[in-house]
């Protein structure tokens, strides 16, 4: 009888430890969702202070986020063409057309949460966007754009020296610059109107803060292109991840995911 008391005391004690373990497993799965969809939910509202939240500096500064602001595009824009000097239209242009890649995530979902047992996670995202990523830089838009400005060269060409003899080259310089960055963004955007919604299928790796107890986003990844364009759901066994790079984000069929 008294084995039988120990027996059950035992077999209790480790049902009530199993539970407990279980119990603090659900909560940081809970956590590590409410990280990602913070995470996401920032990016798509534009929201700096939440990206700052719920993800590390490399993160926040990184190529990911920088998709979505307007602001790190323009200026990356400008410093590349060594900053030259817009008219007011042209500007207004630019913000206009970059304002698009901030909105440009339409829904996202966490699909799948994974929490390791060295305090580091891993959510499975689907994201929805209303363009692709790449569609500027792809080889149609650029040959149009380069087809446009060769176009303008042989046009303008005359008129462009004219105005370098008579006021500068760097007024010559200015107004090319201007004429171009306007019939690039024309090109830009009609490549984009003519452009389905893309879903990209993304890895969240996250990390826990063991003072606080939140869990933060540490690098953004991509599926391999082995899964890419199946629309298949990602499992661990069929699918790894890379660090995204403007080349390498996964992309499925465009598919319907559930909004936030």
């Amino acid at each position: 009888m008294n084995y039988i008391k120990k027996f059950t005391a035992v077999s209790l004690s480790i049902l009530l430890g199993a539970s407990a373990l279980t119990g603090c497993g659900a909560s940081d799965k809970s956590a590590v969702k409410e990280a990602s969809e913070g995470f996401m939910n920032a990016i798509k509202n534009n929201d700096k202070d939440g990206i700052n939240t719920w993800s590390d500096s490399e993160v926040a500064n990184g190529y990911f986020v920088s998709l979505f602001d307007a602001d790190y595009l323009e200026e990356q824009l400008l410093t590349s063409l060594n900053n030259p000097t817009l008219e007011e239209d042209t500007v207004s242009r630019l913000d206009d057309f970059y304002k698009k890649y901030e909105a440009m995530m339409e829904e996202y979902e966490v699909t799948e949460v994974t929490v390791g047992k060295d305090g580091t996670a891993t959510a499975q995202v689907t994201m929805k966007t209303s363009f692709p990523f790449d569609v500027v830089t792809s080889d149609e838009t650029s040959a149009k754009f380069n087809e446009a400005s060769q176009t303008y060269n042989s046009e303008n060409q005359d008129e462009l020296l004219k105005l370098s003899e008579e006021q500068g080259s760097d007024a010559a310089v200015s107004k090319a610059y201007n004429d171009l960055i306007l019939i690039a963004v024309d090109t830009y955007e009609e490549a984009i109107a003519a452009s389905d919604s893309v879903t990209y299928k993304l890895v969240l790796n996250l990390a826990k803060n063991e003072e606080t107890g939140s869990w933060y986003v540490t690098s953004v990844q991509s599926y391999d292109s082995s899964v890419a364009g199946t629309g298949a759901p990602a499992t661990n066994t069929n699918t790894s991840a890379t660090e995204v790079s403007t080349t390498d984000v996964s992309v499925e069929s465009n598919t319907e995911s559930s909004s936030n």
